[in-house]
């Protein structure tokens, strides 16, 4: 005969590895989920936001600042318009060809942008000299988000 305590020390087993199950396919999910395939409407393309070799500016993050500096054209004496914006949330995608396509502002509509805004949009769009990134062996398309601080006193 079993006692209460043997009873209740079975029952428990049992309800931790239901929870133990439920918690592996909660992280199974997450995981699958960081990685996955989600569609770009702008490119209408499917991309990842995270793959184990994220895309990189040929030359890393000095090239890509001063490419960035040299092709961004924004006067801003001249420009009393709109307030002093200083820094930029970009988001674009690198293709299987390490091409930047789809360059916009994060969380703003095309109708929305700043004069300052377009000239980032411009200067990055001419900015391809990216290597693509790899998920799982293969080239893929990659979302990027970057923020582009810019000092306005140079």
């Amino acid at each position: 005969m079993k006692t209460i305590g043997l009873i209740l020390l079975e029952r428990l087993s049992v309800i931790n590895k239901y929870n133990l199950l439920i918690f592996a396919i909660f992280c199974l999910y997450s995981c699958h989920s960081v990685k996955g395939q989600q569609y770009d409407s702008l490119t209408q393309q499917n991309v990842y936001t995270f793959v184990e070799k994220m895309p990189d500016y040929k030359g890393g993050d000095r090239t890509f600042m001063a490419d960035f500096n040299k092709h961004f054209q924004y006067d801003f004496s001249t420009n009393d318009k709109e307030p002093i914006q200083t820094k930029l949330r970009v988001q674009f995608v690198v293709d299987t060809k390490g091409r930047l396509i789809g360059a916009r502002i994060y969380d703003k509509k095309a109708d929305e942008l700043t004069d300052f805004e377009k000239a980032g949009l411009k200067a990055l769009s001419l900015m391809q000299s990216w290597q693509a990134g790899e998920h799982n062996g293969k080239l893929v398309n990659v979302l990027i988000t970057r923020v582009i601080h810019i000092d306005y006193r140079n």
